[in-house]
This record gives structure tokens, sequence and C-alpha cells, in this order.
């Protein structure tokens, strides 16, 4: 019988071997193009804005890279606007090489608002306004933080008096900072003092935008009458939003310093509530009881040194309120509490009382003087210990003539640096001023 033979081996040990190296080779191969992928990107999403010529070296289409150094070179280039001597604008040739270089970086991000914002940009240096401006809505569409596209739509608006326009990008142009305050203030102020722009922005302010107490803090910087404002400012009071004790007080501070003092003193009573309007009286709030407003025709107390100034309870009540004025030992620094008032020319008598103690060389003392002008009553100065609530009274005599507001001061009476070295606390209440010959 012939032999059987030996069936072949068919897994040998060099067979088995030679998938698994296979695998290994194309999974190093797959990792290190991964590795490559993520670090390449991830170096050249650096580079981009970090280094933009040398991203692209890695990667020449990178549309970041492309646009920041179009950023740079168009933005360094000089405007016709305030051109620099020396300096030229960018030629044609430039021009066309700029936009091929943005138009290569849209193509790659075509959601990009930077890159429309560059086109109008260049547009409007090769003076094609159509285009400038359809790029530039293009850019505001996108994305409404670019601020260049936004400041330029608002003022072509402007311009045309498309003052509905003009105050929608405004509006969004702030938003995106106060660093374009500077922008929006100018065109705001002038659509104000125009009788349709000025409906405009009423509209915004009706809104209570973020930007609202800026926009009145400033305002005065900008107008040319300054009774826009007031306006502004009455229109809100039918709004869910009227107009803030702070945005009142700054246009306030504006009148004064421009030495206008009755539009001030109007606005100030304007805008009191009826009730505090009908016990106004020639002085206001002097029982203390209302807590002071920051208006100049209210208590004002700037802060000093080694003395505290403040509105508080009587000792032994907690409803009665008086102003306290404490003290430090030592030298101190008092700025004075003051009010603005409006006397009519003729005679009248100040009246309070007070409490407490003033020690050292001088004492306080209550005055009334004409804004810019002379004193025009005085009391005596308080110095001493009361125990019991006193009375005490002063007359004034307003002028005919130049002195049409007055300033009311509580001051320290000291005439050199020793007579600073005061200590303890006075306190006083129920002051008013009267027509002479009349009861409070």
């Amino acid at each position: 019988m012939p032999k059987l033979k030996q069936p072949l081996a068919l897994n040998t040990d060099a067979d088995e071997a030679r998938p698994h190296a296979i695998r290994t080779v194309i999974f190093s191969i797959l990792g290190f193009a991964l590795c490559w992928l993520i670090v390449s990107h991830t170096v050249v999403a650096y580079l981009a804005t970090a280094s933009p010529k040398i991203a692209l070296l890695l990667r020449g289409s990178e549309p970041t890279s492309l646009l920041a150094l179009a950023e740079i070179e168009i933005n360094s280039k000089p405007s016709e606007k305030g051109k620099p001597s020396g300096q030229t604008q960018p030629t044609p040739k430039q021009l066309k090489l700029l936009r091929d270089q943005v138009e290569t970086a849209l193509v790659a991000d075509p959601l990009s608002s930077r890159a429309y914002r560059l086109l109008g940009q260049i547009s409007d240096e090769e003076g094609a306004a159509r285009k400038a401006e359809a790029f530039m809505r293009a850019a505001a569409r996108h994305s409404l933080h670019e601020g260049f596209a936004i400041n330029w739509i608002m003022s072509k608006s402007f311009e045309r008096k498309q003052f509905s326009t003009a105050a929608y990008y405004a509006d969004a142009l702030w938003r995106t900072g106060d660093a374009y305050a500077q922008n929006v203030m100018p065109i705001l102020a002038r659509m104000a003092e125009d009788k349709r722009g000025a409906q405009e922005i009423k509209k915004l302010l009706a809104a209570n935008p973020r930007w609202r107490p800026q926009f009145f803090g400033n305002l005065g910087m900008y107008i040319t009458n300054a009774r826009t404002p007031l306006d502004l400012l009455l229109s809100l009071q039918d709004t869910h939003a009227p107009a803030t004790t702070s945005e009142i007080n700054a246009y306030q501070s504006f009148l004064f310093e421009h030495k206008l003092y009755g539009l001030a003193y109007y606005v100030w009573l304007q805008f009191l509530p009826p009730e505090k309007l009908e016990a106004s009286g020639f002085l206001y709030n002097g029982d203390f009881e209302a807590k002071p407003s920051g208006s100049p025709f209210d208590w004002q107390a700037p802060a000093g040194e080694n003395v505290i100034v403040d509105f508080v309870s009587k000792p032994g009540t907690a409803v009665d309120h008086a102003l306290v004025v404490e003290f430090g030992s030592g030298s101190v620094e008092f700025p004075g509490v003051s009010q603005s008032i409006v006397l009519p020319p003729g005679a009248y008598a100040f009246r309070g009382s007070l409490n407490g103690e003033v020690i050292g060389p001088r004492g306080v003392q209550w005055s009334i003087s004409c804004v810019g002008g002379a004193k025009i009553g005085e009391s005596e100065m308080i110095l001493g210990s009361f125990q019991d609530w006193r009375a005490f009274e002063f007359s004034v005599v307003v002028p005919e003539n130049g002195c049409s507001v007055q300033l009311l001061q509580l001051k320290l009476a000291a005439r050199s640096p020793s007579e600073l070295l005061v200590s303890g606390a006075i306190w006083f209440d129920a002051l008013s001023i009267t027509r002479e010959g009349k009861k409070p």
C-alpha cells in the first residue's frame, strides 16, 4: 500500500506576522497623518493671527491669514480725510491685488463678515459707492460687530437724512462697546436737534438702552441748543422708562456750568413729583426727611477728611431725621453742606434748630451768597455745647440785580490751618426760608 503524504502546514509563523505588520504600518501612517492634520491646523490657526505670513506658507489659502494681511494693508493706508503728508493713496493695482486676496478668502469662508467689510473698504477707495454700500450692508447682515461697516452705514444714512436707519445702526454700534461712543454721539446729537431726527432718538431712548446714561451725561458737549436735552427728557415722562434722577442731574450740572441758572431751576421744578413741588418753598428738604437727590437745588455734601456728614434719624426717634456733621479729633477738611436756591429780590429770614457741640478755635456758620457774587446773609458762628435743641435765625436781603440764584452753605469758619482743629457733632433740623416778617 502506498504511503500517505503529510498535509502541508497552512499557518506558518511568517504568514501570521505579515498581516500584523501591514496593519501596523497602515495605522502608523494614518496616525502620523492625523497628528499632522491636527498640528498643522492648530499651528496654522494660531499663526493666522500671530504671524499670518508664516501661516500662508503652510497653507496658501488660509482665509484668516489672507484677511489679516489685507486688513493691515488697507487700514495702514491713509484716507483722503486727514491724510498725513508724504503718504499716498493705494494705487489701482494695489487695490486689485487686495481685492483678489480678499475674494480668495471669501471663497474659503463665504460667511466672513470681515471679508465683506474689507471689500466694502476697497470699493470705497476705488470710488465705487454702490458696490461699497452693498458690501458694507452685507458685512452688517453677517455681523453687527463689524464696527467699521456699521459706522459707515450710520454716517451715510445720516447724510441722506435717513434718520430711522441711522438711529438703528447708531444703537447697534454703541451696543458693541463704549469705544464707539465718540462716533455715535455727534450723530445722535445732531439728529436730536432735527425735528424728524429727534423722533427717532426719542424712540431709542424710550427703549432704555444700556448706553442711555452715558448719552445724557455727554450730550451737552455736542449740542448747540441748551433746551435739546430737556425735550428728550420730557419725552420719556410717559414711557415705561422715564428719565432717571442721574440723567436729570447731569443736564442740570451742564446748565450750571454754562450759568443757565434760570433754565436749570425750571428743569428742577419740571421733574419734581407734584407732592414735593407743593412743599418745596424757598428751601427744599429743610426737614431732611428725603434722601438728597444730587441736584444742585437739593442738599450737596461732598466728602471731606476727618469729618462725616449724614442725614439720619435724630437720637431717640426713628422717624424724625436731621442733618448731622461729626468732626473727628484733629485737623479736618470740611467742604461744607450746600444747596442752590432761587429767591426773588427782597428781605427774608432763615430759621432752623440745632443741637450738639463744636469744640475748637472756631465753629461752623450758615451763610447765603449770590452765585458768583457777594454774601447777603450769615448766621452767628456756632461754637460750644448745646445740650437741648435751640432755635437760630438770620436775615437775608436779596438785591434787585445780579443775584438771580443764591447759594446756601454751612462751612467751618476757619481762617488758618490751626483753626481746622475741631471735634464734636452738631445737628440741624427744621430749616426754612420765609419772607421777612412771615412765620415759617
